[in-house]
């Protein structure tokens, strides 16, 4: 619904209803008990409905105009509510809702629908009130701009009821709004409150259950922030209940550029959050360290010491985590290189990253092993598994000692890789082999012999194509050869005729 403003001015004098009156009335004979507010509310909301959804939220044009007979028959339901006439009054507002009805009056339907329910909400009828919100719905021809303020109206009071009064309400709500897409913002939003009330009584899977299958994202009505908390919601709820493959499909719900904007600071950091929990479900630590560089990026972050740090090392530590390719590498060189400054604010993860980019052998344990073990990646708390990470991080050390000892020898004892490695025989075959097979370095292992041979196997393409190449490269060898000595006869010549003149 679009932002409405409210009428404005002070809200009206009530006077006494005498002498054993109940409650107030004003001048015009309106109740002051039971929400004024609401009242007012709906008064402004009569006079837009939902635009963003164009002809499938108009109603017909009004061919009569009974607004004076409603604020007459509402200023006298006031004065019979007191008397204890409720279900006179209620009566004597139906027969008028007809008339108005089969008008297309929408601002004098909305107004009684809305009194209807308020009168019994004033006397605390909530069987009344529940039969008369689905029986004024399913009224033949029901206006739509008279059933939006009427659901808006019993949303407002939702807050103020006991448990299960709301739970019973939004029930009958969400029976009034189904199927109707001019009110598809506030069954959402009734939805949105189930779930709340399921989480809250523990019940984290039936909320997520509820709240998942609500296609948000299509709402063309509903504001873009409140659009995106609801899809973040999805994901926490999901990612409670550990349905990782229904976070991913959530996930792609949300642009990543929409999250950039300065109004959406806040969401992109729980978006990226709830994107690490998913990736380090899912190993991949490459991309768990794209998310923690997205949330250092972000303005808020930046301005503060304290938030950026420890973004900045998990940043750090899931990208020495990686797998190694090109892209790893590379990020590596443009965290050590363009983040210098802050790195130098850090400098036990600033040396944990220069290990990695050094064509040098690494000790393991770490020189810092202690303080780097009790950063948050490697600890339960914040992400389960800390410790299969830290298993993780050695065995990355151990890998990039093997490509650092391939790039220098072509051939090495088996003996003296375990050595250089710091492992077992069976352990160091084993690095070695996973390598190979991940084509991380190419190796052949000669058992018998006890020797490693790297580098990579020449196919018969391989070699015809180096012997492509040294022909050609003889040939133009030969070629400049002959200029040369086609110059130095030419030279010789001239300066012969030369002689010969003299």
């Amino acid at each position: 619904l679009t932002q409405v403003a409210l009428p404005s001015g002070p809200a009206p004098q009530f006077r006494s209803a005498g002498p054993g009156g109940g409650g107030a009335v004003n001048k015009r004979g309106h109740s002051a008990s039971g929400g004024w507010f609401a009242r007012r509310l709906v008064g402004a909301m009569a006079q837009e409905l939902n635009p963003v959804l164009g002809n499938m939220a108009k109603d017909p044009k009004a061919t009569e105009d009974f607004s004076k007979d409603a604020e007459e028959v509402i200023a006298r339901v006031d004065t019979m509510k007191q008397a204890g006439r409720v279900e006179e009054a209620v009566e004597e507002m139906l027969a008028l809702e007809k008339k108005c009805r089969q008008a297309c009056d929408g601002r004098s339907t909305s107004k009684l629908l809305c009194k209807i329910c308020q009168t019994y909400f004033d006397v605390k009828d909530w069987s009344k009130l529940k039969e008369h919100i689905v029986l004024l719905s399913k009224k033949r021809g029901q206006l739509k701009r008279a059933t939006t303020d009427m659901v808006h109206l019993v949303m407002s009071w939702l807050d103020g009821l006991d448990k299960d009064t709301k739970l019973e309400l939004i029930g009958t709500l969400n029976e009034v709004t189904e199927g109707k897409i001019f009110v598809e913002v506030e069954k959402a939003r009734l939805t949105e409150m189930l779930a709340k009330m399921k989480e809250d009584e523990g019940d984290a899977e039936e909320a997520a259950n509820l709240l998942q299958e609500v296609q948000v994202e299509s709402f063309g009505a509903m504001e873009r922030r409140e659009k995106t908390e609801y899809i973040l919601n999805q994901m926490r709820l999901v990612l409670l209940k550990k349905d990782y493959i229904r976070t991913q499909i959530i996930s792609k719900k949300l642009n990543p550029k929409l999250l950039e904007t300065d109004d959406f600071q806040d969401l992109k950091i729980r978006y990226y959050e709830y994107m690490v929990k998913y990736w380090l479900h899912e190993k991949k630590f490459l991309d768990a360290s794209k998310a923690y560089l997205s949330i250092f990026k972000t303005a808020s972050v930046q301005a503060d010491e304290s938030k950026w740090k420890p973004v900045l090392t998990a940043h750090a530590l899931f990208l020495t985590l990686a797998q190694y390719d090109n892209e790893q590498e590379d990020m590596l060189n443009k965290l050590d290189t363009l983040e210098a400054k802050k790195l130098d604010k850090v400098p036990v993860f600033q040396q944990v990253v220069k290990l990695f980019l050094r064509k040098d052998i690494t000790a393991w344990p770490l020189a810092n092993e202690a303080e780097v073990r009790s950063h948050p990646v490697f600890q339960d708390e914040s992400h389960e598994g800390g410790a299969a990470r830290w298993d993780m991080l050695k065995k990355r050390v151990v890998q990039h000692n093997i490509k650092v000892i391939s790039e220098y020898y072509e051939q090495i004892h088996t003996a003296r890789l375990c050595e250089l490695l710091c492992l077992s025989d069976k352990e160091a075959e084993t690095e070695l082999s996973e390598l190979v097979c991940s084509k991380f370095v190419y190796a052949k292992i000669d058992r018998p012999a006890g020797t490693i041979k790297f580098g990579k196997k020449q196919t018969y393409t391989d070699r015809l194509n180096d012997w492509s190449g040294s022909i050609t490269k003889m040939l133009d060898l030969v070629e400049n050869t002959c200029h040369l000595i086609q110059k130095e006869q030419m030279v010789h010549a001239a300066r012969s005729k030369l002689k010969a003149k003299k």
